[in-house]
């Protein structure tokens, strides 16, 4: 295997970043020792039927160098798709035919976690909120429906590249150009640009996304925007050969929130998508909340003031560092009162006759409205618009904190 660059490299750090390095759990010297350990590269092969002897013979690699990542198997014994190896730097990825098919995905090993803790089910409907480039968008995809909301285009432009690559456009229902932080069905939808017009023609097919009320979503993943310092790769490449920041990409510049004042804006973004993604989330749903810093105050921080604004209250923060942790249900007051529909509220539907823009036939319109699905009004009381039928259900409500890149 080919010796890994950074391995016993010095890292000359700005002044900036380790005053920024106070708001994590490491030191100056801790981090340094991080950015020194070796890179590994993995990669997730998504067609279950290929063998070990198979996937390092299509990556010219030998197969003692390819290794399944041991902590991902319980995942992926539930979820074929999602086998993660750790493979060589000389491993000739994007040169082979698995690339093209969209059979080989290069990933971050622990971008996994967050899926399989998600574990959504063939029937679910997922949201990822700031979806791009879309990694974990396409193993969301392998496994559900999936919809997709980033604020980046050029970002978001990538992550339809990702699905387009790995033949996933069924899979994803929409790719939207919007504020996670509002978000409610609104925006530019990406995924219907740039299609053949075979796709395009199935994609006519689809209803119209409109706008739509909370509770929507049985899982939603809110990948939230951060510092990044948790991603070692992504601080590494900063850095010439000398361990000097690179003048032509100054670390300051590519990281805007080192500064004190930025962090606090930072923590509010982030909260504020916590709390949108609990809202577009359906009683008894999953949420998983992560990113890729070490800050506290970007993870644990977030979690704690969240709980203690949907009235969870201070004595529930044991679970902020449990996975699976049950929370209370979904209370009322965590959600913003501006979206909550008054008592009584008649909520308009689309006339039966006419219905995908066709008109019906007059008796079927009928039956249609005699069953309750037809056009009218529909009377929905608070509650009901809420809690649903089962106002004793229990919501699973999961919180990952700090995921970085490798995971012991």
């Amino acid at each position: 295997m080919a010796q890994d660059d950074s391995a016993g490299r010095s890292f000359d750090l700005p002044e900036a970043f380790l005053d920024y390095l106070t708001s994590t759990p490491y030191s100056a010297e801790e981090y340094h020792a991080l950015l020194q350990s070796p890179e590994e590269r993995y990669v997730r092969i998504r067609d279950p039927t290929l063998s070990l002897a198979t996937i390092a013979q299509r990556l010219q690699v030998d197969v003692t160098e390819l290794v399944e990542v041991s902590w991902t198997k319980r995942f992926a014994q539930r979820h074929p798709t999602l086998r993660v190896f750790r493979i060589p730097e000389t491993a000739a990825v994007r040169q082979s035919d698995l690339y093209d098919s969209g059979d080989v995905f290069g990933v971050d090993a622990s971008s996994i976690a967050c899926v399989g803790a998600l574990d959504p089910e063939p029937c679910d409907h997922v949201l990822e909120i700031c979806c791009a480039p879309g990694t974990k968008l396409c193993c969301l995809a392998d496994l559900c429906t999936v919809t997709g909301v980033d604020i980046n285009r050029q970002r978001l432009t990538v992550a339809r590249s990702q699905v387009k690559r790995c033949k996933l456009s069924n899979s994803v229902k929409g790719l939207w150009l919007a504020d996670g932080r509002s978000w409610a069905g609104d925006g530019q939808e990406l995924m219907s640009e740039g299609l053949t017009p075979r796709d395009r023609k199935q994609t006519r097919k689809r209803p119209k996304v409109e706008a739509f009320a909370p509770d929507v979503f049985d899982g939603v993943l809110v990948d939230a925007e951060c510092a990044h310092d948790g991603s070692l790769k992504h601080i590494r490449k900063f850095f010439d050969e000398r361990g000097k920041t690179s003048k032509l990409q100054s670390l300051e510049e590519h990281m805007p929130w080192l500064s004190e004042a930025k962090r606090t804006e930072l923590a509010q973004l982030q909260f504020e998508l916590l709390c949108r993604g609990f809202q577009l989330l359906k009683e008894g749903g999953k949420l998983i909340y992560c990113t890729c810093s070490f800050s506290e105050a970007q993870n644990e921080e977030v979690i704690r003031r969240f709980l203690v604004n949907a009235g969870a209250g201070a004595g529930d923060e044991r679970h902020v560092d449990c996975a699976g942790a049950e929370a209370p249900a979904k209370p009322r007051s965590a959600v913003s009162p501006g979206l909550r529909p008054p008592t009584g509220h008649r909520v308009p539907l689309r006339p039966a006759a006419q219905r995908h823009g066709r008109p019906v036939h007059r008796a079927a319109a009928e039956r249609a409205r005699r069953r309750g699905s037809g056009g009218g009004m529909v009377r929905r009381t608070d509650s009901s618009w809420w809690m649903g039928r089962n106002k004793t259900q229990r919501e699973r409500l999961i919180l990952v904190g700090t995921l970085i890149s490798r995971i012991p």
